[in-house]
């Protein structure tokens, strides 16, 4: 019973851990990456564009997962 209660703390804290990064970092838009790992994080590219935007942007910036996506989508194509 204990060693379940602890595995799946162990999950929930891997699943959220682009929340966490951006709580770590103070990101500015925290509350949407939790919201966005909340219904996106399921889908494997959604937590991995997530975890680089907690763990790549700039902790001051106010810029918004989506412009992030577009602007790296654009540095690809040049």
């Amino acid at each position: 019973m204990l060693t379940e209660l602890i595995a799946y703390g162990i999950l929930i804290g891997i699943y959220f851990l682009p929340f966490i990064i951006a709580i770590i970092r103070s990101i500015k838009n925290s509350m949407s990456v939790f919201f966005l790992n909340l219904f996106l994080g399921w889908t494997v590219i959604g937590y991995f564009v997530l975890l680089f935007y907690a763990s790549l942007t700039d902790a001051k910036s106010g810029e918004s997962v989506g412009s992030f996506i577009t602007k790296k989508k654009k540095k690809k194509r040049k």
